[in-house]
């Protein structure tokens, strides 16, 4: 009956005020009966009234808390408003039952609106009062304070139940809100993880985009390269030899690259051997009229596997870009080693226009963008100097300790 709508009628303080109250209009109902019966001209009526009043109060208690329990419903009121007028009829035949008003109180100022709740514990006081005024001897002031004094009290009493009932709605509320944020954290935090996964994903591809276009497409054009060398020309069983030779060892550099592309493994020019002697390795290898040298500048010390690579791949692209456009007859890759790590790739070739950025390939004009790319990936940054007819030069710095 005085039972509030779903989770807010399990907080422990608002269920044991709930329970007091029920215990509170059972015992006074019962002692006024049985004074009433005992005092009374016609007991057998006032007793089938009480039992009556109890069995509706009981068939408020049997109805759901959305009906009776909820202050907002005229259920609830217009079985409010029958119990009272019942007790008010039943106080006619028996003033011993006044006392049943205090229960009656914290009904009407929980079920009823607060103005309508007032007016009905003004009614009940008064008609208390005249009840006892009607019996002799009890004209007191005593008779007229008590109600009153009885009346505030559960004015009072039941302004700090709604106040609990008003707080534990809000902490019920609060803490669907924070289920409901959990709820969506969890969905955030899933919507990022298949973000990250994708983002993976496309990083990947664009890691063995840019190692394919380094190593095998760079190993088919050298291959090309040799194949139309060998093609030129009078047929000299010497030349062809060894141009065969350079073929096989291109093939067999590409094969060693294209495992490591599908294996994600350290380059194969670096797996036993340290950066420079891989750049080295990578000068001799050019073919045809390009001259290439390798400086080392400082005291070469061991890097971390991921930024060697990146510099390898780096160099690979640079060359393959100088051997397919500039048109030149030398190049010089200067390895620096201070407080980061530097890589220069110099050519002395026609050069292009810098401000446009697009250089005409075979691979789609990826290699400046690989070069840039493998750079960032790496912590550090990659910058392209060049003009028409001055030749190119390719600058690239990271920091020894990789990506931050």
């Amino acid at each position: 009956m005085l039972e509030d709508h779903a989770p807010t009628s399990g907080a422990p303080v608002i269920r044991t005020l709930q329970m007091a109250m029920h215990g509170l209009f059972v015992v006074l109902l019962v002692i006024g009966t049985i004074r009433g019966v005992q005092e009374s001209g016609h007991p057998f009526w006032l007793l089938s009234g009480c039992l009556a009043l109890f069995a509706w109060y009981l068939l408020g208690l049997a109805l759901t808390p959305g009906h009776v329990g909820d202050h907002r419903s005229s259920v609830g009121r217009v079985w409010f408003v029958v119990l009272f007028v019942g007790w008010a009829a039943l106080l006619l035949a028996s003033a011993d039952l006044i006392w049943v008003v205090f229960a009656l109180f914290f009904l009407g100022l929980h079920l009823l609106p607060r103005w309508a709740g007032i007016a009905g514990v003004v009614v009940g006081t008064t008609l208390v009062i005249f009840a006892q005024l009607r019996l002799p001897d009890t004209a007191t002031v005593p008779s007229i304070l008590g109600p009153v004094l009885g009346a505030l009290v559960a004015v009072g009493i039941s302004w700090i139940y709604s106040g609990l009932r008003r707080e534990n709605e809000r902490r019920r509320a609060l803490n669907a809100e924070l289920v409901a944020t959990q709820e969506d954290l969890v969905a955030t935090h899933d919507a990022l993880d298949g973000a990250q996964r994708e983002s993976g994903v496309l990083a990947e591809r664009a890691r063995i985009a840019r190692d394919v276009h380094d190593t095998v497409a760079q190993g088919f054009s050298s291959i090309l390269l040799l194949s139309r060398a060998g093609l030129a020309g009078d047929p000299d069983p010497e030349r062809l030899v060894q141009v065969l030779r350079q073929i096989e060892e291109s093939a067999a550099t590409g094969l060693g690259d294209v495992r490591t592309v599908v294996h994600a493994l350290t380059p194969t020019d670096l797996e036993r051997s340290p950066l420079s002697a891989a750049l080295q390795r990578l000068a001799d290898r050019q073919e045809g009229a390009l001259a290439v040298r390798l400086v080392v500048d400082g005291a070469e010390r061991p890097l971390p596997t991921a930024i060697e690579a990146a510099l390898l791949r780096v160099a690979q692209g640079a060359l393959s870009n100088v051997r397919q456009h500039a048109q030149a007859a030398h190049a010089v890759i200067t390895l620096g080693f201070g407080d980061e790590i530097s890589l220069d790739i110099t050519d002395d070739g026609v050069g292009f226009d810098t401000t446009a950025e697009v250089v005409p390939s075979p691979a789609g004009g990826f290699g400046l963008r690989a070069i840039r790319e493998r750079a960032r990936d790496a912590g550090g940054h990659a910058s392209v100097e060049s003009s028409p007819g001055e030749g190119t030069s390719v600058h690239v710095q990271v920091p020894t300790g990789g990506p931050r």
